[in-house]
């Protein structure tokens, strides 16, 4: 039997993250900042995986998007805060994709944040949301786990909920309400700063790993002096490796470069590696290797006596590719620290440039982590961290050596297309109840001249001469004909060399009809479902199978989906009447089971297989007003009956009990009138049941 490939110390698969750990809880929501996106994979592998889905997009069809938008309608939200440049793409809205719009810099920092009603983790990393981040590209990303007992610093939450709030207000400009979508991360980071603080730990410990966060952004200290900050009282670390795929452009002095020597001991030999790709070349006078690096680097070595104590060394990394691999491009950030008592190892969004580090006029939005460790108290964390770092090797020093000479693309720098201009704020999509659905744009100051919205395909929607005709309002209606919510708009205006994409999100779960396959379900495939202990894709699945099979015995396989061939309606109601009594008991103990969001209340009560649907399901199919009538008794006496419990992470048990005595009030009012003579007295009985069993 062949030796099974032990995993290196210090690697692990980003994805892996997303999915639960043991006894996490129901999903309750997650968001998750990027600069660069992929909308399908961020849908289809992050989400996937958050929200536990069984069914495959590729192979599974109107399973897997039934199991989607069930699991998705029950989470408070499911966002991604990505940079204005990047964020667009086809998908459902029932997540939220918001435009990060700093002034200046970028939205560069990754991190991710994931909600369960018992757990809460947080996610630092140098990869963007795409597929080449997480599964082509060497990355570097740390997981910290929330939960009762937990051991993970608390304050490093609190502060990392600090930056998605100040990324999720640029996603308008400031002074405008909130949109939709910004209220919903709101609401998810308000519950997550009100965890007990035992889910983590507020000091360190001796011989602990000390986590700390580093920040950057307009306002904030650059990386490299608040590292200095974090690094342990002493002597100063002596030695520095530094892993970047991006630095400063070769034709100007290194910013970076020079400030981390300042951080290094004054006395004494310091020493700097760059942990560098390297490519072989061939020159006149032989073989040689190209750095993938300025010699700016170099060239920011201290002067005078002091350079003489000091080296800096170009290491070449390995493990790039080779016969049985592909080549792994470079993405990773790490700064890592060290002398004879400590370890710090720096990993997150910064590269080694001016605008990653907080260095220039106008820093990218950044995160990072701090991990140090003492090298005898902790010997063992110290050694992990030294592990982290990519595999290199020394350059061999008997070859030429050339470094780039000119600026390598750096996505410091990427911008595609022109940026949207403040003025524009959310379009946000609503379908009211019996009403036509619109999309709402709103507006701040400062309009640009000619400016034009319009659909996808190019529809005009609104323009500026439209808009000051109505009195400049700060948010207009707009009508949207057509069935399939739009994913965008394309926004022109004079001066902009493109269209600039404009993400719509919606304005609540109820904006968006359930999927095909869960509308108007018949009353006899709602029994089915309810007194069923399989979950709802599971059963569609079967019932999907069923309906292309051929004909047997005369009877299709799609009767299963007609209550007409379900349901023999020419029997006695008390009959009838048992097939659909086991279906409210089972609705009755789903609604006592422990709910984590209003969301998932709400799914419970008014979704497509909740109460409200097996109201409409009863009122379409009785065969008289008095079996209507008192088929609605018999479920407002089962809502009667519900007792919700109180536990940790779950809706307080007054919040349902109040959410269900609206619905029974409902269904009073649905209750047909029973004239006289009614020698059923079910009149009676509807007017006794609404007296005494409704709260």
């Amino acid at each position: 039997m062949a030796n099974e490939k032990k995993p290196r110390p210090g690697y692990g698969k980003l994805l892996d993250v997303w999915s639960p750990p043991p006894s996490a809880g129901a999903p309750v929501g997650c968001v998750a900042t990027s600069f660069t996106f992929s909308s399908a994979f961020f849908e289809e592998e992050c989400l996937g995986r958050f929200l536990g889905l069984e069914s495959d997009p590729d192979e599974d069809g109107a399973v897997y998007l039934v199991e989607r938008e069930e699991k998705l309608a029950q989470v408070i939200c499911a966002a991604a805060l990505v940079d204005q440049y990047h964020c667009r793409g086809a998908r459902t809205l029932r997540w939220d994709l918001l435009p990060i719009r700093p002034q200046g810099g970028l939205l560069h920092a990754k991190v991710t944040l994931l909600v369960w009603s018992d757990h809460v983790r947080l996610v630092v990393a140098s990869a963007n949301l795409t597929d080449d981040g997480y599964r082509r590209n060497q990355e570097a990303f740390a997981a910290l786990d929330y939960h009762p007992g937990g051991a993970a610093p608390i304050e490093c939450l609190r502060e990392m909920i600090v930056l998605l709030r100040e990324c999720t207000a640029l996603a308008q400009s400031p002074g405008q309400p909130l949109s939709a979508a910004q209220e919903r991360v709101t609401r998810l980071l308000d519950r997550v700063e009100a965890i007990p603080d035992d889910w983590g730990t507020a000091t360190h410990r001796s011989g602990v790993v000390r986590v700390t966060p580093v920040l950057v952004g307009p306002g904030r200290q650059d990386a490299l002096l608040q590292l200095r900050s974090i690094w342990p009282s002493g002597s100063p670390p002596k030695e520095a490796h530094v892993v970047s795929p991006f630095f400063d452009s070769p034709e100007v002095p290194n910013k970076p470069a020079k400030a981390l020597w300042g951080v290094l001991r004054k006395r004494g030999e310091a020493t700097v590696h760059f942990h560098v790709v390297t490519d072989p070349i061939s020159a006149d006078d032989g073989e040689g290797l190209l750095l993938h690096a300025p010699q700016s680097l170099l060239d920011a070595q201290p002067g005078g006596p002091r350079k003489l104590e000091t080296r800096l060394h170009a290491v070449q990394l390995t493990d790039f590719s080779s016969d049985d691999k592909p080549y792994r491009p470079l993405h990773a950030k790490v700064i890592l620290l060290t002398n004879s008592r400590w370890v710090a190892y720096m990993m997150g969004s910064s590269n080694f440039t001016s605008h990653g580090l907080g260095l220039a006029a106008q820093p990218n939005l950044e995160a990072n982590l701090v991990f140090c460790a003492h090298r005898e108290r902790s010997a063992a964390d110290a050694r992990r961290l030294w592990n982290a770092l990519p595999p290199s090797a020394p350059i061999d020093a008997t070859l030429p050596l050339r470094w780039l000479r000119e600026q390598a693309p750096g996505e410091d720098e990427i911008a595609d297309g022109p940026a949207l201009p403040m003025f524009f704020g959310a379009a946000t999509y609503r379908r009211d109840l019996g009403k036509a659905a619109v999309v709402t744009l709103s507006f701040g100051t400062c309009p640009p001249s000619e400016w034009a919205i319009t659909t996808e395909d190019g529809k005009p929607l609104l323009n500026g001469n439209q808009w000051r005709s109505q009195g400049r309002p700060s948010s207009i209606d707009i009508a949207w004909s057509e069935e399939r919510p739009p994913y965008g708009l394309l926004v022109t205006w004079e001066g902009a060399s493109e269209a600039a994409w404009l993400p719509v999100n919606i304005g609540s779960p109820e904006d968006l009809p359930p999927p095909v396959e869960l509308r108007d379900l018949p009353l006899a495939v709602l029994v089915n479902i309810l007194t069923s202990a399989r979950p709802l894709h599971r059963l569609l699945r079967s019932h999907l199978a069923r309906a292309q099979r051929p004909k047997d015995n005369g009877i299709s396989g799609t009767s299963i989906l007609d209550p007409h061939k379900r349901v023999d309606t020419s029997r006695f109601l008390l009959q009838r009447t048992r097939r659909v009594a086991r279906a409210l008991t089972a609705l009755r103990e789903r609604l006592e089971r422990p709910v984590a969001t209003r969301e998932a209340l709400q799914w419970r009560l008014f979704g497509p297989i909740g109460v409200a649907a097996f109201a409409d399901a009863i009122e379409k199919e009785a065969n008289s007003d008095e079996e209507r009538a008192f088929l609605l008794c018999e479920l407002a006496i089962e809502l009667s009956r519900v007792t919700p419990a109180d536990l940790p992470g779950a809706l307080p048990a007054s919040e349902v009990r109040t959410a269900i005595g609206t619905v029974i009030s409902q269904l009073r009012e649905r209750c047909p009138v029973i004239r006289e003579p009614d020698p059923t007295g079910i009149a009676n009985y509807v007017r006794n049941v609404f007296k005494e069993g409704a709260p």
